[in-house]
């Protein structure tokens, strides 16, 4: 509006749309109760006249803050390897989740789980946030208990073991390794290597369960030497590599948790003069889709991170609504991309 003119109200955008004060009040403050197309007219009234609300005063009348926090863990000092996580993608997709609402996402750059534990604490104590956001989930998980303790909406990226039911979107661990493993072993592969994340991490655990349990179906004795945990970059899936591959009966396959890890397997098939197809192969179950460019590409699993992340946006929302927590838990099992037939070559008749 121009200096002159009066600062525009929502009687303003009433006697423009011919909407009453309480159909346009609602509007503005995104109500389920307005229909979608009348939501749209009320909106493109506010911004021909220039409204904005002031949501100061909304916030002192309602107690919230309109952010969601997320917590993200930022790697250490002296970690500057590639771990396959693309936050920036994540962070994306969330926020394109609260598009035309109030609500705005608030960054909260945590170096490990007590500082998370601590961040949370603070965020309940102070209502910096409507709703909290983070992943990297464990099994009993100290930031879950006390958000339930606290009847504090959240989502988490990854799922829990010892709590009631919460919000959570992750991808299907159990179905992923149960599909890479029937694979290879439909393949007659009979020493497969997990190269797993961290032992404290939920989905780690889960895909540990799903290896063994496979392994028992076909009449595999589980062998402890072909598991690693660990971070998982490069340097990890190479030095892994060739540690097993010095074992009296090495693998002849290894299923990498992310392309980070195969990719530096593939660097320790190089040192230990291995070909993938003929001594081993390679798969990775968390593609973003740059597998496609090693040499050779790589079996993978890919779910584009926009979908889980879109998901987590929606579903603390929902959570912040008050929608029953087993209404907002999601499970995605990603895609087998083969870009290997994953046979040893040697073996095929």
């Amino acid at each position: 509006m121009n200096g002159g003119q009066a600062r525009p109200t929502i009687k303003t955008i009433c006697a423009m749309t011919g909407l009453s004060t309480a159909t346009v009040s609602k509007a503005l403050r995104q109500s389920p109760e307005v229909r979608p197309e009348t939501r749209a007219i009320v909106e493109e009234a506010a911004r021909k006249v220039g409204y904005s609300t002031n949501l100061h005063g909304v916030q002192l009348r309602t107690g919230k803050t309109y952010q969601v926090a997320i917590l993200m863990t930022t790697p250490t000092s002296d970690l500057v390897e590639w771990e396959g996580v693309e936050y920036a993608q994540l962070l994306s997709g969330i926020s394109h989740a609260m598009e035309g609402t109030r609500y705005r996402v608030a960054l909260y750059p945590v170096r490990d789980y007590d500082e998370a534990q601590d961040t949370v604490r603070r965020i309940i104590r102070n209502r910096l946030a409507d709703g909290v956001i983070f992943s990297g989930t464990r099994p009993d998980d100290g930031r879950v208990r006390l958000l339930q303790e606290a009847d504090f909406p959240f989502v988490t990226y990854g799922t829990t073991e010892a709590h009631a039911p919460h919000a959570f979107v992750d991808s299907d661990n159990d179905g992923i390794i149960r599909t890479a493993m029937r694979r290879l072993l439909d393949r007659g592969h009979r020493r497969i290597a997990l190269i797993n994340p961290g032992e404290h991490l939920s989905y780690g655990r889960t895909r540990l369960a799903t290896y063994r349990d496979m392994l028992q179906s076909a009449g595999i004795e589980y062998d402890p030497a072909l598991v690693a945990h660990g971070i998982l970059t490069p340097s990890f899936g190479r030095e892994q590599v060739m540690i097993m591959h010095a074992l009296k009966d090495p693998p002849t396959a290894y299923v990498c948790a992310n392309e980070a890890s195969a990719l530096g397997a593939l660097s320790g098939f190089a040192a230990c003069g291995l070909v993938h197809g003929r001594d081993a192969v390679i798969n990775a179950t968390d593609d973003l889709n740059v597998s496609a460019y090693f040499t050779p590409p790589l079996t993978t699993f890919y779910l584009p991170i926009t979908r889980p992340a879109e998901l987590l946006g929606r579903h603390i929302l929902g959570a912040i609504d008050g929608v029953a927590p087993e209404r907002l838990q999601t499970l995605l099992m990603p895609d087998l991309i083969e870009r290997s037939d994953d046979r040893l070559r040697a073996s095929a008749g």
